[in-house]
């Protein structure tokens, strides 16, 4: 199974966006089961409906609807996840030094992943090379 981060579900919803075209294909190159987290969604939503990240933002009702389109087109597992996933920090922070701020909430989509098992994250994000138990897949060139 692989994770699509957030950055590759807004990629792939929003049509003007510079990795449009490459989160298409990188998505469409993926053999196996397609999952994210929670975590991912709220995030999604954020941006879709953020007036500072998109001069045009989607009022919520139209990017939750275009948010399960894209999740029921491909098929998108969302996990679950435990509702103590905080209590794992410690454990991920002596592996990566600093751990703090927003690095947190990748950390909680980290920790969501380990607790089934998923091993493999697409996305543009090089800070997820940190967590030893995920492989990162990217198809870009930055």
């Amino acid at each position: 199974m692989t994770a699509l981060d957030t950055n590759i579900l807004v990629g792939v919803m929003v049509s003007s966006s510079s990795y449009h075209k490459e989160a298409m294909e990188g998505l469409s190159n993926l053999e196996d089961d397609l999952c994210t987290t929670p975590t991912n969604i709220g995030e999604v939503l954020r941006l879709l409906t953020h007036s500072k990240v998109f001069p045009s933002p989607l009022k919520i009702e139209k990017a939750v609807e275009a948010l399960e389109q894209l999740i029921e087109a491909y098929d998108i597992r969302i996990l679950d996840e435990e509702t103590s996933w905080w209590k794992q920090l410690p454990e991920i922070a002596r592996q990566i030094l600093g751990l703090k701020g927003n690095e947190i909430f990748d950390a909680r989509i980290a920790i969501c992943l380990k607790q089934h098992k998923v091993k493999r994250i697409f996305t543009r994000d090089a800070d997820f090379k940190k967590y030893s138990f995920l492989q990162t897949i990217s198809f870009f060139s930055k």
